[in-house]
């Protein structure tokens, strides 16, 4: 939940709760929302603390990220999610998105 609140205070917005839950949340965390409207549109940032998942929309594009392990704030400029071994997702005021994943060679 420090995510979610650190999120919404970056994008000066509130973070709603969503009218649906995951099944089996017994924690009762909910899923929140934070929208912006960024010099490309809106971002929409949809948070699932529960299952350690981020979802971000701008305009027809979407990322799905799972495995959430971090999330870093950069005031006044990005958030940035690490996930898996070393992925990245970072997210800019200006609604810049960049989704970063290791790519192993065999």
């Amino acid at each position: 939940m420090d995510a979610v609140r650190a999120v919404a205070e970056l994008f000066g917005q509130s973070a709603e709760r969503q009218p649906f839950d995951l099944p089996g949340d017994g924690d009762a965390v909910g899923v929140w929302q934070v929208v912006h409207r960024s010099e490309s549109g809106n971002i929409r940032v949809l948070m699932w603390p529960s299952i350690d998942r981020i979802d971000v929309a701008v305009g027809p594009h979407v990322w799905v990220v799972k495995g959430i392990r971090e999330v870093e704030v950069l005031e006044g400029l990005e958030f940035v999610a690490r996930f898996g071994d070393r992925g990245v997702l970072t997210v800019a005021l200006g609604g810049q998105v960049v989704l970063t994943t290791p790519h192993e060679v065999s």
